[in-house]
């Protein structure tokens, strides 16, 4: 792993909404430093030649104990992880009751191909500095916390229980836990698009009837395979969250992913 340096952390930052984000230019950095600490604020300085910046934005929290850290980054194959660790205060902790803003800027070596940010807990333990990447299906919740009170695994579950109904509720209410955010998208977006395709297949086939039987079959049968598509993904991808995995679905689990990442 490699180490990270600290531009400014804390809880008071102006940028409202999480995010997470990698600066490489001065043009960004001032425009994003602007929007965190105000226009009145000079940045502190960044080469970014040999330099790059990576931020994550808690967004608005209800409550002292919260807090961000990005606490290393590490060459997975073809990328750059970098880690972030998330911390909430424990159940039954009584906390000041103050809307903050967790925030932590670093600077770390330029790194120019595809950075990824994952939860920290995420790592194995035991595989080297620089060792393989670790596989989607293989990297756990970890202790990370959700924003819902749940523990994640069963929040990420959850998101897939009523299909992209619920993984969109859980979007909506989950703001910490990336592990939640990424299954919430690929039931959205995996689940979703399939379960579509499956209903305007089925409507085509039942327009097709008055023309032609063959055609009404054909649509037919492509629509039962869709659906049954459908319910075998959504059980994998329930009880693979239930355990802790990020099982991704060809295609949509990439894009889910990146999605979380924001």
């Amino acid at each position: 792993m490699s180490g990270v340096d600290t531009i400014s952390k804390g809880d008071g930052s102006r940028i409202g909404r999480a995010r997470r984000l990698v600066v490489r230019d001065d043009e960004t950095w001032r425009a994003l430093w602007a929007e965190h600490a105000g226009s009145d604020v000079a940045p502190p300085p960044v080469d970014f030649v040999n330099r790059m910046v990576a931020a994550v934005f808690a967004g608005d929290v209800p409550s002292a104990g919260f807090g961000v850290s990005i606490v290393a980054s590490r060459r997975q194959g073809e990328h750059l992880s970098v880690l972030v660790e998330e911390r909430r205060p424990p159940a039954g902790t009584m906390a000041a009751q103050v809307v903050l803003s967790p925030f932590h800027i670093v600077s770390l070596a330029r790194f120019d191909g595809d950075v990824r940010f994952d939860d920290a807990s995420t790592v194995e333990l035991g595989v080297p500095p620089g060792g393989p990447a670790i596989m989607p299906g293989r990297r756990r919740a970890g202790r990370n916390p959700s924003s819902t009170g749940l523990d994640p695994p069963i929040a990420g579950a959850l998101a897939y229980l009523a299909g992209p109904f619920s993984g969109a509720l859980l979007l909506g209410v989950e703001r910490t836990s990336h592990f939640v955010r990424f299954h919430a998208w690929q039931s959205v977006m995996g689940l979703g698009v399939l379960g579509v395709l499956a209903v305007i297949s089925l409507a085509f086939a039942f327009m097709l009837l008055v023309i032609s039987p063959t055609a009404f079959w054909t649509m037919l049968w492509i629509s039962v395979v869709l659906a049954w598509g459908w319910i075998m993904l959504w059980a994998v991808c329930l009880v693979q969250a239930y355990r802790g995995r990020r099982w991704k679905m060809p295609i949509a689990g990439v894009y889910a992913e990146k999605l979380a990442n924001r």
